[in-house]
């Protein structure tokens, strides 16, 4: 802005410095005639080194002398910026051809900008409005990028996006990453399966759908009422959800909504998991009744949400009801209200905001988390408590090398699944799955190598007992050396890969063989 004013500035001292110079120079001319608008003629041509007047080399006076050097290098300042704005777009292209490891964000939707804010604040990010051929994103530098998130409001945009990066050529050895937003989960699970040209492979994921996840392990319920108040795209994603956790239980679910009978029986039809785990009464309208009570708002509609929010929560049991409202770009007012003290039974979720957080960080925070929590179950029943081992605690409680060695060991599970011709993929449903033993084998001493790698590179050495201040574990050996018992525990690992990957929202899949191509 200060330059922009200084040029202003300057083009009008060139003007009337050389009007006035001009005026005093031709002031008894006879070939050059000296009206006001002639003067102001000769005054514009300065601008072009083109003016009658000085081209017989002076002398002049001395405003006309400065304005003849000033008003040229005016000019050619303004070529230059014009020049730079003419071609920034192509510059800035050029510049994302030869970046590398950076992250492009296709979309102009409200969570595109969200999650590319979001991930702007430690990754370099390129955005993109529209990415439906491969030319877009060659400019874009996805030859070279490490993720790519395609979040139009329109689903077919998004599968063009990933058509289009499809026949991208990449870079040798280069991963990427790509992540393509869909409204319906079940296409997304058709498209996921689907092989694609350059072996990619693409997480077709909901926006709800990954909210509902999120909502559903920060609040684990457990015991309340639940219910579901309309079903709209993440009230749909709930009611799965719920029935993905419910394990071998049954889950009774109250869903109000006037038009919920016939989504609920679709949903019965479409995922049987869904009528085994989930006994569901739908009323057309929410009356609450005397006890814990766990409701959620689920409107996309979020002047009703709001509302519905408000009403549900002056109405529910005032000492054991929680009412949670769906919001996206409200989510802030409804943050507003809960601080200032109108309703503490009530919570916001910004959906958006949620599912930026989850889908800018790796899979691995999501899988190690997973892991803890499969650490936690087996430990608590085989008796053990916080006081007999002190990383017996929630997540957000772990010491940060606890929580680095749950990612590391999460980090490690996609290696090992195509050590034996498997891949992991995003799926509302848990479908059995069982490793041959020969493969239990393999993965059991892969991963006692890696846990013998990354104790070893923490500090550990072998010792006839566990010490955990002395860094000392009797396990520090090869395979061939362990006993049975030990040997048992990597197996254990193992065995348990399909149940932690289906508490993260994934199963396992055996590759395709490859098909041979003629050429």
């Amino acid at each position: 802005m200060l330059i922009r004013v200084l040029f202003a500035v300057l083009v009008v001292v060139s003007l009337v410095l050389g009007y006035a110079g001009l005026a005093e120079y031709l002031a008894t001319s006879t070939q050059f005639a000296h009206r006001p608008v002639d003067l102001l003629y000769y005054d514009l041509q300065l601008f072009v080194i083109n003016s009658g007047p000085v081209s017989n080399g002076g002398p002049y006076p001395w405003p006309l002398e400065i304005s003849r050097f000033l008003t040229p290098a005016v000019t050619g300042y303004a070529v230059v910026e014009a020049a730079r704005l003419l071609f920034a777009t192509e510059i800035a292209r050029l510049r994302a051809r030869r970046r590398a490891r950076h992250i492009i964000v296709c979309g102009s939707s409200v969570a595109a900008r969200t999650l590319a804010t979001h991930l702007e604040a430690q990754h370099p990010v390129v955005r993109v409005d529209s990415a439906r051929s491969p030319a877009t994103l060659v400019a874009a530098g996805l030859a070279r990028a490490d993720r790519l998130y395609a979040l139009a409001d329109e689903t077919p945009a998004n599968i063009a996006t990933v058509l289009a990066a499809s026949q991208v050529e990449r870079r040798a050895h280069a991963s990427l990453e790509v992540y393509a937003h869909v409204a319906d989960p079940e296409l997304g699970d058709a498209l996921r399966d689907r092989g694609w040209k350059n072996e990619l492979e693409v997480d077709f994921f909901s926006l709800d759908g990954v909210a509902a996840k999120q909502v559903l392990a920060a609040v684990e319920p457990d015991g309340e009422r639940l219910v579901v108040i309309g079903l709209s795209a993440f009230g749909r994603a709930l009611l799965l959800e719920l029935a993905r956790r419910a394990g071998r239980g049954i889950v009774d679910v109250i869903v109000a909504d006037p038009d919920g009978e016939p989504v609920v029986a679709e949903l019965r039809a479409r995922h049987p998991f869904f009528a085994a785990a989930c006994r569901v009464a739908v009323v057309p309208v929410y009356i609450p009744e005397p006890g814990v009570h766990l409701v959620f708002v689920c409107h996309d509609d979020e002047e009703r949400a709001l509302r519905d929010g408000l009403t549900a929560a002056a109405t529910v049991d005032a000492t054991r009801g929680t009412v949670i409202v769906r919001m996206a770009q409200l989510a802030g007012v409804g943050e507003m209200i809960v601080q200032h003290g109108h309703e503490d039974r009530l919570r916001f979720v910004g959906v958006l905001d949620m599912a930026s957080v989850y889908l800018s960080e790796r899979i691995t925070d999501s899988l190690a988390r997973a892991v803890h929590r499969r650490y936690l179950r087996d430990q608590r029943a085989l008796g053990q408590d916080v006081a007999d081992n002190p990383s017996l605690v929630d997540w957000d409680e772990l010491p940060d090398t606890l929580r680095d060695a749950n990612r590391a060991s999460a980090g490690d599970i996609e290696r090992k699944l195509a050590m034996v011709g498997c891949r992991m993929v995003p799926s509302l449903e848990e479908v059995p799955f069982a490793f041959e033993p020969e493969e239990v084998e393999r993965l059991a001493v892969a991963e006692h190598e890696r846990w013998t790698a990354e104790r070893k590179a923490d500090g550990w050495r072998l010792g006839a007992r566990r010490d955990n201040a002395r860094k000392l574990h009797p396990d520090l050996r090869p395979w061939q050396e362990l006993g049975e018992a030990e040997r048992q525990k990597d197996r254990n690992v193992v065995l348990a890969l399909p149940e932690i990957l289906a508490d993260a929202g994934y199963r396992i899949v055996r590759r395709a063989p490859r098909v041979q191509r003629n050429r």
